[in-house]
């Protein structure tokens, strides 16, 4: 039996499994998380089983099981429990609908609703040499300083002929009929190594067919799509309202539609670059 602790934002995790192929699925999802092998469970627990070729994963916190088939669906499952948990409870902290990436000091997050391109354009940012944080959920405080839950990114099935030509080792993919999780090691990419200070919001759109628009927006009109994307609110003192505000007016935030990667501009990383280099 292996038990991995997660404490983030005050709140506590444990994944629970048994040895084999749910022990090793669990060390995949879990593998970019910073986490502790405890002896005993810690606040809610995750229990993952195998048997007779079939996953199951159990929160009995809210009477839920689920039986899955492939890696990348358990995956899936296991670490969006860990994300609902965390941003269900987390207090003292605004969590993001977002996933973030840096390079040098500075961070990018980009906060969008399912469907949006968010994960599609996290894995274009980690293959041009941005290193990844979390491609879901982003915890900031009052002071702009990030962590998140650094999860395999997870594409969709209709996202994954976008992103093939951006995997280098293919061998890494975990797949799944739900969702397909992609190590940051598939992408030859580096995960965010130390703590790192907000510089900007991208607020993306994916449309296929769609000309490319990067845009600055106004602190009004990014107040209004950021808090769309804050999923803690109600644990915080005026909904958070005030502080996203501050945090906005501060920040640069911009919006993006694009049709494709190919649709981005030659220099677009190196345009991003230079907007997290802004002191």
């Amino acid at each position: 039996m292996a038990r991995w602790l997660i404490d983030m934002a005050g709140v506590k995790i444990t994944v629970r499994a048994k040895a084999g192929p749910a022990r090793e699925v669990a060390k995949l999802a879990l593998s970019a998380m910073r986490t502790e092998r405890v002896g005993n469970t810690h606040g809610i627990e995750l229990r993952l089983k195998y048997k007779d070729d079939q996953w199951e994963l159990i929160d009995r916190s809210n009477n839920l099981r689920r039986k899955l088939n492939q890696p990348g669906d358990v995956i899936y499952h296991l670490t969006d429990r860990i994300v609902f948990h965390v941003a269900d409870k987390a207090r003292g902290v605004h969590c993001l609908h977002a996933a973030s990436v840096a390079k040098g000091e500075g961070a990018l997050v980009v906060p969008a609703n399912s469907g949006a391109g968010k994960s599609t354009f996290t894995t274009w940012l980690v293959a041009q040499g941005f290193s990844y944080l979390t491609d879901e959920l982003i915890m900031v405080n009052d002071d702009g300083e990030l962590d998140g839950i650094a999860r395999p990114i997870q594409i969709k099935f209709h996202g994954l002929e976008a992103i093939k030509h951006l995997i280098g080792q293919p061998e890494l993919v975990q797949n799944g009929k739900f969702a397909t999780a992609l190590p940051i090691g598939c992408l030859n990419g580096e995960l965010v190594a130390e703590s790192k200070k907000l510089r900007a919001f991208v607020f993306p759109k994916y449309q296929k067919g769609a000309d490319f628009s990067f845009a600055k927006l106004s602190s009004a009109e990014a107040g209004m799509r950021l808090m769309a994307n804050h999923v803690n609110a109600r644990n915080l003192e005026g909904h958070g309202f005030r502080a996203m505000m501050n945090l906005i007016r501060n920040t640069p935030c911009y919006s993006l539609d694009y049709g494709g990667f190919d649709t981005l501009p030659n220099d677009f990383s190196s345009q991003l670059e230079a907007i997290l280099a802004s002191p």
